[in-house]
């Protein structure tokens, strides 16, 4: 759903629909990202728990085991991206692409400048926010054990993103008509997408104390109504009212993130055969690989003019953005099955014989994993 969401707004920014209505929800497809990262926190706390108290190198393993599912079809990107793009200047690298942008992309560090969060490979900043929350976890996790815990970090979560928009113009420089710069990295950049992360461990936090059904659905229902309507109020067009003005201009990616996991708290313990099928576990499977070609996917469309035989009209909108989900899909088979599935099985591989070595050669005095 994540994937499909993100492709929705990136195809109808090249056939866009004639109703204002429709483009705005297809536009709303950019919280597909909030979408996937509520996911990726509320997993991976669960895939942390669970291994963590057997792995004699638990976070050494957790960092082999990240790596190795992100960097081969990433690095792939970054080369193919620079061979269809180049270095020339862009919207998100008005200055070009400089040689120490790509190294620094490399190594997942690209997310701390505003030229180079986004610029060498398309919507790469997810990536480096990302890769950030995956160095911070098995430090912060065991600081939040219950609900409590995780409330007071949400609130400093939503602190470091206010500072953190206050701050950035300070830090960097640019002229006037490079000053979406700044606005666009504030907004982009791993403390302004912090508080989603934490609202997925908040989901995780509660299925892991399996609360009864029955509460589930008294808390989380009338809940994830209220986020469903204040995410759906700028559509609304009501006229001003002071109080669901206060309530619902909340930052949207912020009620996206909340909305997200109270449905998934819904899923989790209602499942329905008609959100979570062989065709959705599908897509799934090949959305990270998705998420890095449709760019390319959809520039090529235009350059070599599928994409202008498309009439302006909402239905030819998305006839088009179900032709890029098809090629997209098609084209991230491939790679999922040769980049990406081989680069898990590598990590994989790794920490097995990591973990053997230490078996057969115990020493507590380099076990310090286990201690921390």
């Amino acid at each position: 759903m994540a994937i499909l969401g993100v492709i929705l707004v990136h195809s109808s920014q090249s056939v866009a629909p004639t109703n204002v209505t429709l483009l705005w929800f297809m536009g709303e497809g950019a919280r597909g990202v909030q979408l996937f990262y509520v996911a990726s926190a509320l997993t991976l706390c669960m895939s942390w728990v669970a291994r963590s108290s057997h792995e004699t190198f638990p976070i050494r393993n957790f960092y082999i085991r990240r790596f190795f599912r992100i960097a081969p079809m990433f690095y792939l990107a970054i080369l193919s991206y620079i061979f269809v793009n180049g270095f020339s200047p862009s919207y998100w690298a008005p200055n070009g692409i400089e040689w120490w942008f790509v190294p620094i992309t490399a190594v997942f560090l690209h997310g701390f400048h505003p030229e180079t969060i986004t610029s060498v490979v398309p919507g790469g900043w997810s990536i480096a926010v990302e890769m950030s929350f995956y160095f911070i976890l098995p430090f912060l996790l065991p600081h939040i054990k219950s609900v409590k815990s995780c409330a007071f970090f949400f609130v400093i979560s939503l602190v470091l993103s206010g500072l953190n928009r206050l701050i950035v113009p300070h830090i960097f420089s640019y002229p006037e008509s490079q000053q979406y710069l700044l606005q666009s990295f504030s907004f982009l950049n791993f403390l302004g997408k912090l508080p989603v992360f934490i609202i997925g461990i908040f989901g995780y936090l509660i299925l892991r104390e399996k609360y009864p059904r029955k509460l589930i659905a008294i808390v989380c229902g009338p809940l994830f109504v209220v986020l469903l309507l204040a995410f759906l109020y700028p559509a609304f067009k009501l006229p001003s009212n002071f109080i669901a003005d206060k309530l619902f201009n909340t930052p949207h990616h912020f009620i996206a993130g909340g909305l997200f996991c109270a449905f998934a708290l819904l899923l989790a313990n209602w499942p329905t055969q008609l959100l979570v099928n062989k065709i959705t576990t599908t897509v799934g499977k090949l959305s990270f690989s998705m998420y890095l070609t449709h760019f390319a996917i959809l520039t090529y469309f235009s350059r070599l003019g599928f994409s202008n035989i498309f009439p302006k009209s909402n239905l030819a909108s998305l006839l088009h953005f179900l032709c890029v989900v098809f090629a997209a899909a098609a084209v991230s088979f491939f790679f999922y099955k040769y980049i990406e599935k081989p680069g898990i099985a590598l990590g994989k591989r790794l920490i097995e014989k990591s973990e053997q070595d230490v078996a057969l050669n115990p020493n507590p005095a380099l076990n310090t994993d286990a201690a921390l």
